[in-house]
């Protein structure tokens, strides 16, 4: 018998590192599959567009060469510092925001009865059309692009804030009452860390509509940043250079995403176990 479950720990130990390396195999297997899938599409796009018009349709080593000529000359660079001070500024702005109004509404039922109907309104409605009306009041300089983002992304913030705060465990909250800790120390202690990985959701899918937003502000009010430069050059047809941009908006948009999901992954661990 002693021996048997010696073997067995024996066993276990020596299957410990095989199942520790799974997850390890299992993350190169997928970031393998997703550089192949995107080697494949560039190769497809190289070869059937290889005839169309240049004016029309650039190729992924014409874009490549854009690309490196844009940023040599700083032109890419600058644009690119533009938008995202920007873009940093307003989904702060947004986060915070979205962050205060979601834990009053998740808090505190009357807040919400008043803000719900609207905060649902206005994110169901298509912000662009508001766009015009938003140049008229700020303008059409670095104000009016701050508050497009801010628009944009505030919503999906409260949103999953509210979600977050309202659906914390009753128990947690009674072991507070218990104890009885202040209103502050459950609002820190139980509410805050258990609503963070809601709160890192709703920043996920801000960041996408922020970036969106901001693209947007450039095209329709001071011509300016990333979306300037893609303004220009297609009206300009330099249609290489036009894809320079968007290859780094795009670039930037899946960094912040991983960033955000893994602070989503860290805040959310605890409640996987």
């Amino acid at each position: 018998m002693q021996r048997s479950a010696q073997a067995s720990a024996v066993t276990k130990s020596a299957g410990e590192p095989e199942a520790a390396s799974d997850p390890n195999r299992q993350r190169r297997r997928e970031r393998l599959l997703q550089i192949g899938t995107l080697v494949l599409l560039l190769a497809v796009w190289e070869f059937a567009a290889r005839d169309a018009n240049k004016l029309l349709v650039a190729v992924p080593s014409d874009i490549a060469v854009a690309t490196w000529e844009l940023l040599l000359n700083g032109e890419l660079l600058s644009a690119t510092l533009d938008s995202m001070s920007t873009f940093v500024l307003g989904f702060v702005i947004a986060s915070v925001i979205g962050i205060v109004v979601g834990f009053a509404m998740g808090t505190n039922r009357t807040v919400e009865v008043i803000l719900d109907p609207y905060i649902n309104a206005l994110y169901a409605m298509p912000l662009v059309a508001l766009i015009p009306i938003l140049m008229l009041w700020v303008g059409i300089g670095f104000l009016a692009k701050i508050t497009i983002i801010i628009l944009f992304a505030v919503f999906p913030v409260i949103i999953n804030t509210v979600t977050g705060v309202k659906n914390v465990d009753r128990h947690y909250l009674d072991i507070g009452k218990a104890f009885m800790a202040s209103r502050f120390m459950v609002y820190r202690q139980i509410i805050a860390p258990y609503a963070l990985p809601y709160v890192a959701s709703g920043l996920r899918i801000a960041l996408g509509r922020g970036i969106i937003a901001m693209i947007v502000a450039e095209f329709l009010t001071s011509i300016s940043g990333l979306g300037g430069l893609i303004i220009n050059y297609t009206n300009a047809f330099e249609t290489a250079k036009a894809f320079a941009p968007v290859l780094v908006v795009a670039l930037l948009a899946n960094a912040l995403t991983v960033l955000v999901q893994k602070v989503e992954e860290r805040f959310g661990r605890w409640r996987r176990r």
